[in-house]
C-alpha cells in the first residue's frame, strides 16, 4: 500500500471544508429568504390581534341574546294579550248591541291566540 502524503491529506481535508462550506452557504441563502418572508410579521400580528380584540369586543354573548329574546317575547305576549282583550271587548259590545248572536259571540271568544296562565 502506498503511504498517503502530508499534501494529500491536507489537500483532502481542503477538500471536505470547501464541500461543507458550499453546503452551509447554501443553508444560509436558504435561511436568508425565510427570514426575509417573517419580515414585518410583529407588525402583520399585531394587527390582527387588534382586529380580534375589536370583533371580541363587539360579539354578542349567548346570554346577552337570551336576555334580550326573552324580553321581546314577553312584549310580544303582553302585545297579543292587549289585542285579545280589545277583542274581547268589542264582541261583548256587538252582542249587547245585538249585531252578534250569543254563538258567533261564543265561537270568537273560544279562540284564544295564547293559553291563559
Amino acid at each position: 500500500m502506498a503511504e498517503t502524503t502530508t499534501d494529500e491529506i491536507l489537500s483532502a481535508i481542503n477538500n471536505f471544508a470547501s464541500k461543507v462550506e458550499d453546503r452551509f452557504d447554501g443553508i444560509d441563502k436558504r435561511f436568508d429568504g425565510i427570514d426575509k418572508r417573517f419580515d414585518g410579521l410583529d407588525a402583520r400580528v399585531d394587527g390582527l390581534d387588534a382586529r380580534v380584540g375589536r370583533l371580541e369586543n363587539q360579539m354578542v354573548t349567548k346570554d346577552y341574546l337570551d336576555s334580550k329574546l326573552a324580553d321581546l317575547r314577553g312584549d310580544f305576549v303582553m302585545a297579543i294579550r292587549r289585542e285579545d282583550e280589545k277583542v274581547e271587548v268589542l264582541v261583548g259590545k256587538l252582542q249587547k248591541e245585538n249585531s252578534l248572536s250569543a254563538v258567533s259571540a261564543q265561537a270568537v271568544l273560544k279562540i284564544k291566540p295564547l293559553a291563559r296562565i
